[in-house]
């Protein structure tokens, strides 16, 4: 990690003990998962990489109630790599090709996508809908989400979802179209 931190990196350990490194340009923020395995006569190595933004890792973790973190909004596992040997020269190559294709993704297309779900998704997704169509404002969904939830229709969410998270993101949106001035509340 010192490597990475050379060209910039940020290094940090998240909940499950993985290093990782993260590193910013504006509200942009790319983060990579370094792997490097020794073998008998080679080396594996990969940089599992995600793209998302300050402003919906702010946004998921204010809906969910938590701190701060890296809220993915596309993400690729990386092509695994074997090399005979392992240098510096690789660590910096690792991370100018995650940079290129951090900082080339289409941020609005993955936020457009999170948009489009369907509430019955599973696991983080959920989440990740509600939190994309708060930093867009769409105050027009989430008030019939938060209907919904008080007419006892919870709309396939999973169970993590409650009524304190429609509000949330709804109270989010609505702060956002206010802060904009743009008058959709």
């Amino acid at each position: 990690m010192p490597i990475l931190e050379s060209l910039g990196w940020k290094a940090g350990r998240d909940e499950v003990g993985d290093n990782f490194a993260i590193i910013k340009r504006g509200d942009v923020q790319l983060r990579v998962i370094p792997f490097i395995g020794k073998r008998a006569d080679h080396f594996r190595v990969a940089f599992m990489a995600s793209v998302s933004t300050k402003t919906f890792s702010g946004a998921s973790a204010f809906i969910f109630g938590s701190k701060d973190g890296h809220e993915p909004i596309i993400v690729t596992n990386g092509l695994e790599e074997k090399v005979a040997s392992f240098s510096t020269n690789d660590v910096v190559r690792l991370s100018e090709d995650a940079i290129s294709w951090g900082f080339s993704q289409d941020i609005e297309a993955g936020l457009a996508a999170y948009r489009a779900l369907q509430t019955d998704v599973k696991g983080a997704m959920p989440l990740r809908h509600l939190a994309a169509l708060a930093i867009a404002g769409d105050v027009q969904t989430l008030s019939r989400y938060q209907r919904s939830f008080a007419q006892g229709d919870r709309l396939s969410f999973v169970t993590y979802i409650t009524a304190d998270l429609i509000d949330r993101a709804l109270s989010l949106a609505q702060r956002l179209v206010e802060e904009k001035g743009d008058g959709h509340a």
